[in-house]
């Protein structure tokens, strides 16, 4: 006899673990998830949904058979020992393993395939125990929600949400977890601390002539726009493409070549103002001025779109030599008035 019932404790205490597992698996995804993987057409999120859109009805039911199951748990260790004090020694650490620590332990991970392989027989159990599980639904109701929507406080709280599914669950790749991180504190980036520093620009003067020699020391620099200044940097006129001056079949001026749309944004402003400049004036390249409308750098699409992606990219000319991770912020300070766009 004795025999029999240790067997049969322990099968209760493997389909208790069992039971906690899958109440983990039933729940770890949001039923709003759910039902867009399964509309994606994920064949473990189709299985699921159904059970998971009874709701309030499923937890009760699972909970009520994870109760039996403990309460028999119970009954049978104390058949066995018989002494009571064992029985509070050894009832009360499984009580709090099986229902404190092991829903909320990292190891086993959830599984949506191990919960997609119970739920039609779950999906049956609740059809027909309808009318009973409605009743207590609305009766638990008043009390609890089952499926609270969830209330995000700050962009951090955000990240952390993020950073937990991504290892947790590997839902989210690192590079996405980097690119959702860059976008989402990208409006806290301003224009200044990550533009190319006016010592560091490459300028073209407007009195030059565009030889196969100049326009070979352009292709060298690395870069693929340039500010067109006259008398002096602080004076831009235009902007010189490198592709515009590598199809000359002969030696030009400048002035002919460049385009003389100059637009011009202020240091201060945030990274996500000066997108929203390039989207709407399809110019890749802005003059940056401080607050005495001195230049003191310049900015590109791509110096943007770098910290939104996390990595340094190509234009269409560029070999991109980042002069920005050598430069040092400095500026020559004239007073210049100016009669352009600017981006605010």
């Amino acid at each position: 006899m004795e025999l029999i019932e240790t067997l049969l404790l322990s099968v209760l205490i493997g389909v208790t673990f069992y039971g906690i597992l899958l109440i983990r698996s039933l729940e770890f995804m949001s039923i709003r998830e759910l039902k867009r993987q399964a509309r994606q057409g994920n064949k473990d999120a189709v299985r699921v949904y159904p059970v998971r859109a009874y709701g309030m009805q499923l937890w009760i039911l699972l909970w009520t058979v994870l109760g039996f199951l403990t309460t028999s748990i119970i009954l049978l260790l104390k058949s066995l020992i018989g002494s009571p004090i064992l029985i509070i020694l050894i009832n009360v650490p499984l009580i709090v393993v099986l229902h404190a620590i092991l829903p909320w332990s990292k190891r086993p991970k959830p599984s949506l395939h191990m919960a997609a392989i119970v739920s039609p027989y779950l999906e049956w159990i609740l059809r027909k125990t309808f009318p009973i599980m409605r009743r207590l639904e609305k009766w638990v109701g008043r009390w609890i929600q089952p499926e609270p929507f969830m209330l995000i406080q700050s962009k951090d709280e955000l990240l952390e949400i993020l950073r937990h599914n991504a290892d947790e669950f590997d839902r989210i790749s690192k590079h996405e977890l980097k690119i959702a991180e860059n976008a989402l504190l990208f409006g806290e980036k301003l224009v200044q601390d990550h533009m190319t520093p006016l010592n560091t620009v490459h300028f073209v003067n407007a009195d030059d002539e565009l030889t196969p020699v100049v326009i070979g020391e352009l292709h060298d620099s690395g870069h693929s726009r340039f500010p067109v200044y006259s008398e002096n940097n602080q004076n831009i006129i235009g902007t010189l493409y490198l592709r515009d001056a590598i199809r000359l079949q002969k030696a030009k001026p400048v002035t002919k070549i460049m385009r003389d749309d100059v637009y011009y944004i202020n240091e201060a402003q945030p990274l996500d103002v000066a997108l929203h400049g390039f989207i709407k004036t399809r110019h890749h390249l802005f003059v940056v001025v401080n607050e005495f409308e001195d230049v003191v750098g310049v900015l590109t699409i791509e110096d943007v779109i770098e910290q939104i992606i996390g990595h340094p990219i190509h234009d269409e000319d560029d070999r991109f030599d980042d002069l920005r991770l050598v430069a040092k912020s400095k500026a020559a300070t004239k007073r210049s008035s100016r009669k352009s766009n600017i981006i605010s």
